[in-house]
């Protein structure tokens, strides 16, 4: 949990307060390794972690996991769910086989890892996708849970009536504009858009976003962080106000924020930020 009683940089000028400062988040990182990797010895992790990277493992160790992962306005579940989203978004596969025992670990399903990846194929390509579902295949699978001999489920098989009605259906309650005629959803809000209208509200929200395997709550966390990630500020117009329809909740998202600023960098956390304060204010 997050140590609130930790005085800011500045606040003491005794010598000592940094080098003890230091000691509580190295033991808070510490913590958070011994849950991400389910490690025995968060020590000799560290210690490697350092000898192979140096300050860059320092880093990680302090900041990274003893200040951001500590941190309790979010739980570690849902900050797992947002970094496996972000690094899906850059086509980080190395890093994400990291995180994939550690969403284990914080509480998400073999079933919700596997979403994360389905979802991001409509808002950062199927390439992408693929590529980080094969590698959290083979995570899972090494991990006891391999899919069964017949392999994963499709996707149902829907009319183009039933995926034009589910979708118009998410994406009224998306835009708080919830009529009850799906052609009217459709021209109000993507009639400009020609082709990629139709397509985007038949596929991406009458198929994706409308499956059970994951709440519109963890859909939005999802969606918003791949748009950081990406750099796309001008559809988070459009997902912040619609992920507060979904229940999540301004620190909610600032914790979003900051968890981009570790695995995204702090250019596109600053502009996801900025958006957030314009939504929420």
């Amino acid at each position: 949990m997050h140590d609130k009683t930790i005085p800011p940089p500045g606040a003491d000028n005794n010598s000592d307060v940094p080098q003890a400062d230091h000691i509580l988040r190295r033991q808070r990182g510490l913590g958070v390794i011994k849950t991400l990797t389910g490690t025995d010895n968060p020590d000799a992790f560290a210690r490697k972690l350092e000898a192979d990277n140096g300050a860059l493992g320092s880093f990680v160790l302090d900041f990274v996991m003893g200040d951001l992962w500590s941190r309790d306005q979010l739980s570690r579940r849902d900050r797992n769910l947002i970094v496996l989203a972000i690094l899906g978004a850059l086509h980080q596969t190395n890093q994400l086989a990291n995180f994939v025992r550690a969403g284990i670990n914080h509480g998400l399903t073999p079933e919700e890892i596997r979403e994360v990846m389905i979802h991001l194929s409509a808002y950062a390509g199927f390439p992408r996708a693929l590529d980080a579902m094969a590698e959290i295949n083979r995570q899972l699978a090494a991990l006891g849970h391999a899919p069964e001999a017949e392999g994963l489920p499709g996707s149902d098989r829907l009319s183009n009536v039933q995926r034009r009605a589910r979708g118009a259906e998410v994406m009224g309650r998306l835009s708080g504009n919830d009529a009850a005629d799906p052609d009217e959803v459709l021209n109000a809000l993507a009639g400009k858009l020609g082709p990629i209208g139709e397509y985007g509200i038949d596929f991406v929200f009458g198929e994706v976003w409308a499956r059970p395997q994951l709440s519109r709550r963890d859909r939005s966390l999802i969606v918003i962080s791949i748009l950081t990630a990406l750099g796309c500020t001008e559809e988070l117009d459009i997902h912040i106000p619609a992920a507060a329809r979904h229940g999540l909740t301004k620190i909610e998202l600032e914790e979003l924020m900051l968890t981009a600023l570790a695995y995204a960098g702090a250019p596109r956390a600053v502009d996801g930020m900025r958006k957030v304060v314009e939504h929420t204010e």
